[in-house]
C-alpha cells in the first residue's frame, strides 16, 4: 500500500513529539500515541468529545478555569470543583476522595493550575494518583487524568512540576506550540496518551473522528509545519510510579 507523503510528514511530527518527551521526561512513546492538533483548545475539546458523555462527572481543582466548565456542560456533564485546603492552601486530596464517584469519567489538572499559577509539589501528585487508583478499583472502570500542560514551560524557575505520566498511568497529557515547539507562526498542539492507558486505541480513534468532525485545522493540517524544541525549564528526572494500575 502506498503511503501518502502527508501522512509520512504527519508520522514524522509525532515520533519527534515522542523522542522529545522521551528524552525530557523519561517516558517512552511511540509516534502512535501522539495526535497533534491545532493547539491545546482544539486538543482538549477534542478528548473531551471522545470520552464524555451526558450525566459524566469530570473533577478539576480550585480555582478552576471557566473554559473547562463550559466545555464539560457543552456535553452534558457535570463538572465537579475540588476545593482547597485552607492551611495549605493546595488541593484538599480528603475532599477530591469524597467528589469521586462511579460517574467520575475525567479528572483534568493544569500545569502549573490555570489561572492561579500554582504548581504542585510531589505529594499532592502522589496523592492525588492514589485516589484515582482506588477510585478505579472500587468503581471497576477507569478514569482518565487530563494533564493540561499549555503553560507548563511558563512555570516560576525551582517550581516543582510534576510529570503526571511518571504518577498515574491513564493520562493524557496536552500541550501547545507557544512553550513546546515550533509551528511557523501558527498554533499547534498535541496530545500525548500513555501507553499503558485503559482503552487507549478508542480514546484515540474517538480524539481522531472528533478531529474530523470538529472542522478545526487537525494534526494532518499542522503536522508538515511543527518542530519539537527541547526546554531547559524541564524537570530531567520524572517521579517514579508509586502505584500498580
Amino acid at each position: 500500500m502506498l503511503v501518502s507523503q502527508f501522512t509520512k510528514e504527519r508520522l514524522g511530527a509525532a515520533s519527534a513529539v515522542a523522542a522529545s518527551l522521551e528524552c525530557r521526561f523519561g517516558t517512552s512513546y511511540a509516534a502512535s500515541d501522539i495526535v497533534m492538533t491545532a493547539g491545546a483548545d482544539s486538543a482538549i475539546n477534542a478528548l473531551m468529545d471522545a470520552v464524555l458523555e451526558p450525566e459524566d462527572e469530570v473533577i478539576a481543582f480550585a480555582p478552576c478555569g471557566q473554559m473547562y466548565r463550559a466545555l464539560v456542560e457543552d456535553r452534558g456533564a457535570q463538572l465537579v470543583e475540588v476545593p482547597l485546603d485552607e492551611e495549605t492552601m493546595l488541593p484538599d486530596l480528603g475532599a477530591l476522595e469524597r467528589a469521586l464517584t462511579p460517574r467520575t469519567k475525567l479528572v483534568i489538572v493544569s500545569t502549573p493550575n490555570d489561572p492561579s499559577a500554582m504548581a504542585y509539589p510531589e505529594a499532592i501528585a502522589d496523592g492525588i494518583a492514589g485516589a484515582l487508583f482506588r477510585a478505579q478499583r472500587a468503581f471497576g472502570h477507569s478514569i482518565l487524568l487530563l494533564a493540561d500542560e499549555a503553560q507548563r514551560d511558563m512555570a516560576h524557575d525551582g517550581a516543582q512540576t510534576p510529570w503526571w505520566p511518571a504518577v498515574y498511568h491513564n493520562t493524557a497529557v496536552v500541550r501547545s506550540s507557544g512553550m513546546s515547539a515550533s509551528a511557523a507562526g501558527e498554533p499547534a498542539g498535541y496530545i500525548a496518551l500513555t501507553p499503558e492507558m485503559a482503552q487507549r486505541g478508542a480514546v484515540i480513534a474517538g480524539i481522531r473522528r472528533a478531529l474530523r468532525e470538529s472542522g478545526v485545522a487537525n494534526e494532518l493540517a499542522m503536522a508538515p509545519r511543527v518542530t519539537v524544541l527541547p526546554s531547559a525549564a524541564a524537570s530531567p528526572v520524572p517521579f517514579a510510579a508509586r502505584f500498580a494500575s
